[in-house]
């Protein structure tokens, strides 16, 4: 089942984790103009060829607040809480996300 994607928007909140192992972490935006976001998901990358590409990213993040516009191919993804020994009520709502496969700067 072919679960490919292509979106558009600018990134917030570039983190990075290496607890166990590495995980980066955004958010993904689109603005009507530059007021009202038209919609907003978390993007998640576990690849460590993409991950020099999104350092890039945060350090223009960190400069200007938010990145360029950028292209993101990805999948959509669900992450589930599948901690052991917590009950059902006590668990976190179910997550959808795009995993990155790839990200480059979109020509404007």
């Amino acid at each position: 089942m072919d679960n490919t994607m292509v979106v558009s928007g600018k990134l917030k909140n570039i983190r990075e984790f290496d607890q166990y192992g590495l995980m980066m972490v955004a958010q993904l935006t689109q603005k009507i103009g530059n007021e009202r976001a038209k919609f907003t998901i978390p993007v998640a990358c576990f690849d460590e060829r993409i991950a020099p590409a999104l350092r890039g990213l945060r350090e223009m993040q960190d400069e200007l607040g938010f990145t360029p516009v950028v292209n993101i191919t990805g999948e959509l993804d669900t992450k589930f809480d599948t901690r052991p020994n917590v009950q059902n009520d006590d668990r976190n709502a179910p997550l959808t996300r795009i995993l990155i496969t790839s990200v480059e700067l979109a020509e404007v």
